[in-house]
């Protein structure tokens, strides 16, 4: 007897989500990273170890 197997609409409909996901998520990361360089000015572990005065 073969053993029960997912049916292909089912694990299609899976990676269709996975793949949403993976888009939000980039999306997310994305916009940290853009307000990380627009916060970079007022980051005080920087100021307070003198690395802007480089």
């Amino acid at each position: 007897m073969p053993k029960h197997t997912k049916k292909r609409s089912t694990i299609k409909r899976k990676h269709r989500r996975m793949k949403e996901h993976a888009e939000a998520n980039k999306a997310k990361a994305h916009d940290s990273k853009q307000l990380a360089k627009e916060y970079e000015p007022y980051r005080i572990d920087k100021r307070a170890f003198g690395e802007d005065l480089k």
